[in-house]
This record gives structure tokens, sequence and C-alpha cells, in this order.
């Protein structure tokens, strides 16, 4: 049995959408009268969990777990950090392979809807030199660590669910060395 991704994919999307256009967010009630340090409703949620789970069922297969935690600072700048874990099993020749890693990051919101980031990603990868030289003495896993600068968007969803969408640039990306295709990385995640 062969599992075609399109028409899944094309099924997830559409729902997502749905559900996207569908949500009704109420406005955030208000308190008239006081100082805006008396009002509870003007309090910054301060801590926020977020991240980005990705399955893709090909060839090859793949799962994607990215578990952040992010620290707003003010209304528009926050720090972060996260753990990387990403899983690949190749139907090919049975080979499987996994990364996994840190990440810190930074943002600024300059609007509810739009944000800029900064990020050092170290990673941990099978080392590439490995196909080509003799292993003898070679490390089988190696560092690989890249700065990253992007932009997003995010929108919320639900009441307390935001989705994140970001464009990243990889300043350290080399090509067969680095576990990823390109320099540029897409990246759909939430946030609570």
């Amino acid at each position: 049995m062969q599992f075609c991704v399109k028409p899944f994919a094309l099924l997830l999307g559409v729902c997502l959408w749905a559900m996207v256009a569908s949500a009704q967010v109420p406005p955030p009630p208000t308190v008239a009268g006081g100082k805006p340090s008396q009002n509870p409703h003007n309090k910054i949620k301060r801590w926020q969990l977020g991240g980005n789970f990705a399955v893709l069922l090909g060839n090859p297969v793949l799962i994607d777990v990215s578990p952040t935690l992010a620290y707003k600072l003010n209304q528009k700048l926050s720090i972060g950090a996260g753990a990387i874990y990403r899983y690949s099993f190749f139907k090919q020749n049975d080979s499987t392979t996994q990364v996994y890693g840190a990440t810190a990051f930074v943002q600024f919101q300059p609007i509810s809807w739009f944000f800029l980031s900064a990020e050092y990603e170290g990673l941990n990868v099978p080392n590439p030199a490995l196909l080509t030289v003799n292993p003898e003495g070679t490390p089988a896993r190696v560092w690989q660590q890249s700065p990253l600068l992007g932009a997003g968007i995010r929108f919320r969803v639900l009441r307390l669910l935001q989705i994140n969408a970001a464009l990243l640039r990889d300043f350290n990306y080399r090509p067969g060395m680095s576990p990823y295709p390109s320099p540029w990385r897409f990246r759909l995640g939430f946030s609570l």
C-alpha cells in the first residue's frame, strides 16, 4: 500500500484554512477608569510555550519535533530557547538519520502580526566527511552552528493559540555539509 502525500496535504491545508476562516476571537474585555497599571487586562503574558511539529509521510519519512519556550521582556521583544529533534527514515536503503540540537532566539514584534527573528542554532549531525574520507579516526557525528535571520507573521486562531510562519536565512550554510537542502528555512509553528 502506497500513501499519496499530495491529496493528503491538500486536504489538510483545506481543513486548516476552514478552521482559521471560521474561528471567531472575541475582543478583549475593557475596563473603564483607573490607570493602565491597575487594569488586570493590560498585563503581559510573560511566558510563551510554542514550537514546531511536522510529519512527512513519503520518502524519506520525516518526523520533526522542536519545542520552544520564550520570555516576553515587553510587548515587542521576546527571548527564548528551544530543543530540536529530527528523525528521518529512507526507504530505498533502509537507513535512518537523527539530528538533534538546540536554538536560542530573539524576536522583535513591531506590530501585532509581524515579527523579526534572530537565532543561533547548534545541530549534532552525522559527519558528512565519512562519505568521502577514510572513516578511521573520523568522528561519527559533528556539531554545526548556524546564525539565522528572518521575518515572519503571527496570527491568532483561537483565544490562546497563535500560528507562526517564518522564513529564515542560514548565514553559515555549506552545501553538502548542512542537513538542509537550502540556506532558506521555512518554519510553521504555534505558540500558546
